[in-house]
C-alpha cells in the first residue's frame, strides 16, 4: 500500500513546460502559424498559434480549435500532421537512417542538458538538446513522434532512442546554417492553469472534418 502511493505521489509532481517553435523557419508556407507555443503540462500538452490551437491528452488523437470561428474537431496526429504536411509541400529524401552521434554534456535556458546530434551528412545535422530536469511526458513524446514519421520516418525512429525531454532544437542543412527551430522558454514546478489549457474553450461547436477549420 505504501509503495503504491509512493509511486502514485511520484507520477503527479506538477510542472508546466513551455517551449516556442517556429515551424516556417524550415517551411516558409507554414508562416500564418507564427511562433507556437507549446505548453507541457503532467496531464498533456497544448500548442497556441497565431492561427489554430490544440492539445492533446494523450499524444495520439489532438483537439484542434479554430478560435476565430470557434469551432474545434478531434482528429489522430497523425491525419493533422499529413495535412500539414501537404500545406507545407514537404517532401524529404533520407537516404538512410540518421547515425547520432554521442551526447555532449551543456546547458540550456540554465537547466542542464544533452545535445544529441543526427548527422546527414558531412556538413548537415539537426542538434536535439534534451533535458532530465524535467520530467519525462509520454504525451510530447508521442506528438513529436508521429508529426516526424509522416515526414521522415527513419528519423523518427532516431528520435524515439534518444532519453530526456527536448528543449532545444537546431537544425544546420545547406539552406539552414544552425537555424533553431525549438527553444525553451520557461520551466516551473507549477501546474496552474493546466485544466483551462486541456480543454475546449467556451461556446465552441464541434464539426465533424478537419477541413472546416482552415476556413
Amino acid at each position: 500500500m505504501l509503495l503504491a502511493l509512493l509511486l502514485a505521489s511520484a507520477t503527479v509532481l506538477p510542472y508546466h513546460l513551455q517551449l516556442e517553435a517556429n515551424p516556417a523557419a524550415p517551411f516558409p508556407l507554414l508562416k500564418k502559424f507564427g511562433v507556437v507555443t507549446l505548453h507541457v503540462y503532467p496531464a498533456g500538452v497544448r500548442a497556441d498559434s497565431m492561427w489554430l490551437n490544440g492539445f492533446s491528452l494523450d499524444g495520439a488523437t489532438v483537439t484542434v480549435e479554430n478560435p476565430y470561428a470557434r469551432m474545434y474537431t478531434e482528429v489522430p496526429v497523425m491525419q493533422f500532421a499529413e495535412t500539414l504536411e501537404k500545406m507545407a509541400h514537404v517532401d524529404v529524401n533520407e537516404g538512410g537512417a540518421p547515425p547520432i552521434a554521442p551526447p555532449v554534456a551543456g546547458t540550456v535556458g540554465g537547466m542542464s542538458a544533452d545535445r544529441y546530434r543526427l548527422i546527414y551528412g558531412p556538413d548537415a545535422w539537426i542538434d536535439i538538446w534534451t533535458s532530465h530536469a524535467v520530467p519525462a511526458n509520454a504525451q510530447l513524446k508521442n506528438l513529436i513522434d508521429g508529426f516526424v514519421r509522416g515526414i521522415a520516418p527513419l528519423t523518427a525512429n532516431a528520435l524515439r532512442s534518444i532519453p530526456g525531454t527536448p528543449i532545444y532544437v537546431e537544425i544546420n542543412f545547406s539552406r539552414y546554417k544552425k537555424m533553431p527551430v525549438v527553444w525553451v522558454k520557461s520551466f516551473v514546478a507549477s501546474s496552474a492553469g493546466e485544466q483551462n489549457a486541456l480543454r475546449v474553450g467556451r461556446f465552441y461547436f464541434k464539426v465533424p472534418l478537419l477541413d472546416a477549420l482552415w476556413k
